[in-house]
């Protein structure tokens, strides 16, 4: 266990072999590419009452400029509730916004409203309607006057899903009511408000690049996002307390979808702090602490001369709401940079997807890569399914389609049961070294910081079984013998192994402290983690280990020179 003397060259070649021989093994594993699942789920699809006179429209007007809520040339405003054929059948949200300059400028106090589309799982033998667009599309099964919603007997109360449009768009509009549709055939009851972001502001890409355009439009430009999560939230409520849904959904399992500008609403009602000026000041709008994951695709975080959270994206620094990103790495109006700086700071479970030549908009191509990675992990937050949980842990890739590349992946532990507990990893900046405890007292003492100080939490860590509980295998602790061996610590649940150590005078016993079970072959059972551990390869002098479960965190530090010792405990999610 000393310390290894390697020549940089030699030490270059055995990191590109570790990560290699980590890749390789990584993808061994039969939850690391997954086969996308399909479009339509097991359930037909009915919706809500949104019935409309569309014969109000004037002559030749696209319906999607009143949906979407651009103003007339006139420049009085337009709206779908100009449409609507049975408003008191259909679902609005009403709500003040708060009376704050800075967020809402000209709305701060005003009275809102939102007309709302709610889709969720219907039964097979549901006799409704589809209900005709005038742009081709269709309503699945719509409820018409006061009907109730008919959803399958069995399933008790479903998962809730507010889905937040792109800008200028509507749940009615481009490919959205087909992506409405998807997930409440998967079992959400999907709300999705008609935002009609042009009531605030009519802009375009070309504006929020232009200084003098940014300046001229900021305080309407910063309202039309911050309205947003308010809305998304309102929603929420809405169908909480409506009486044809109160008792079919479930409070505890509420998620979020947003494409495009709906993206950056799910990290605002998240917590992350809004831009509010040219100078990339920001402010947190709110907090829904009812959301328990969100999924943005092409989410907009912001251009790089104006990012969506403050100066660097420092504005998502401390959300805890587990967020995934899939991004394109050809998209320039929601480039990915921004996405990137942006979930580095997350505090908790984080995921970001690239999406090989994509741009912005839905990418037919990359449709089950899209589907398949947002169900997994709404399935793993939201519906809080460990099984499903333990399969994101691991998950790389989904198999065929576009060319889906993870760039960021982090799970972080579910809450403790009452026979597991957490262990959280540590980082000393003045010893380069990391050191994990699953242990209340310890972990105290180091958030304190005042006995042994210089350790802070680096935001990773994983699950185990409390020691003395029937599963797992307790893990032998080792730390460097005083004035012989490192000043580091070593963990290990392999007997032979513990045996070897023990009987190496440079490493002192310490005991046994939390337990897992081996990987044996590499392979974990599927409803467990992975927990792989690196060696520093003696950089600094000094050996030390990482115990780490993100494949995209273990390859940046095989980069920096470390070596991947291989999977070594299976834990549970």
């Amino acid at each position: 266990m000393r310390p290894s003397t390697f020549p940089n060259p030699l030490r270059a070649l055995a990191a590109g072999a570790a990560l290699a021989a980590f890749a390789c093994g990584a993808l061994a594993d039969p939850l690391a590419e997954v086969e996308p699942r399909p479009l339509a789920g097991p359930h037909p699809v009915a919706c809500s009452n949104v019935e409309q006179a569309f014969s109000r429209l004037p002559a030749g007007e696209p319906v999607e400029l009143t949906w979407e809520g651009y103003p007339r040339a006139d420049g009085s405003p337009r709206y779908v509730t100009d449409l609507l054929a049975d408003p008191a059948n259909t679902l609005v949200a009403h709500f003040t916004a708060p009376d704050d300059r800075t967020l809402f400028g000209p709305w701060r106090a005003a009275k809102l409203t939102y007309v709302l589309l709610v889709c969720y799982p219907t039964t097979a033998s549901n006799p409704r309607a589809d209900y005709g667009l005038p742009n081709g599309r269709v309503v699945p099964r719509m409820q018409r006057g006061s009907q109730e919603p008919l959803l399958p007997a069995s399933g008790g109360r479903w998962p809730l899903l507010v889905f937040s449009h792109g800008y200028g768009g509507s749940p009615l509009s481009n490919d959205y009511l087909e992506a409405i549709a998807v997930f409440a055939s998967h079992g959400y009851v999907v709300v999705a408000p008609f935002h009609g972001d042009p009531r605030y502001a009519v802009l375009s890409l070309d504006d929020l690049r232009d200084v003098y355009a940014s300046l001229a439009n900021f305080e309407r430009y910063t309202a039309m996002q911050a309205t947003r999560p308010l809305s998304a939230s309102a929603a929420l409520d809405v169908v909480l307390a409506h009486p044809h849904w109160r008792d079919r959904v479930d409070p505890e399992r509420i998620g979020g979808f947003g494409a495009s500008q709906g993206g950056e609403t799910m990290m605002l009602m998240g917590g992350a702090e809004l831009t509010t000026s040219i100078t990339l000041s920001s402010k947190a709008v709110g907090f829904d602490p009812r959301l328990r994951g969100a999924v943005g695709y092409v989410p907009y975080f912001g251009q790089r001369i104006l990012p969506a959270f403050g100066r660097d994206n420092r504005g998502t620094a401390g959300v805890t709401l587990p967020y995934l990103a899939i991004s394109g790495t050809a998209d320039v109006t929601a480039p990915i940079g921004p996405v990137e700086d942006g979930l580095h700071r997350l505090a908790s479970s984080r995921g970001l997807v690239a999406l090989t030549g994509v741009e912005h908009g839905f990418d037919e191509a990359s449709a089950g890569d899209i589907f398949t990675w947002s169900l997994a992990w709404l399935d793993a937050f939201v519906r809080d399914d460990r099984r499903a949980r333990a399969g994101l842990d691991r998950m790389l890739r989904v198999r065929g389609g576009g060319d889906d590349v993870l760039r960021i992946d982090y799970v972080a532990p579910a809450a403790e049961r009452a026979d597991e507990r957490i262990v959280v990893e540590y980082y000393n900046a003045s010893l380069d070294h990391y050191f994990v405890t699953a242990e209340p007292a310890e972990i105290a003492m180091l958030d304190a910081g005042q006995v042994v100080p210089g350790w802070t939490r680096t935001g990773y860590a994983f699950k185990s079984w409390s020691p003395g509980v029937a599963t797992g295998v307790p893990a032998c602790r080792f730390f460097g013998t005083p004035g012989r061996g490192p000043n580091s610590h070593f963990f290990t649940i392999d007997a032979r192994e513990c045996g070897l150590v023990q009987a190496n005078a440079d490493w002192a016993f310490e005991g046994l402290a939390f337990q897992a079970l081996p990987s044996g072959v590499g392979v974990c059972p599927p409803d467990l983690a992975v927990v792989w551990r690196l060696y520093n390869d003696g950089k600094g002098g000094e050996a030390n280990h990482r115990y780490l479960t993100s494949a995209t965190e273990i390859g940046d530090m095989v980069g920096e020179g470390w070596l991947v010792e291989g999977p070594v405990f299976c834990t549970p999610p």
